[in-house]
């Protein structure tokens, strides 16, 4: 019987490693979180152009 010729990983599975790795330093912020603090610029520019007299037109 011939033995089997094993080979090295894939390397691609190092790019991946690194990908995750440099992920942990940035900062995560939820879609939520997005959408709420977007949902409140537009209520606080409402209630201000009210409040200035630049609203309604």
């Amino acid at each position: 019987m011939a033995k089997k010729d094993t080979s090295p990983p894939l390397m691609s599975s190092a790019g991946i490693m690194r990908y995750f790795e440099e992920e942990k330093t940035q900062i995560k912020v939820s879609p939520k979180t997005i959408l709420a603090l977007g949902f409140v610029i537009g209520m606080l520019t409402m209630v201000l152009n009210a409040y200035y007299g630049l609203w309604p037109g």
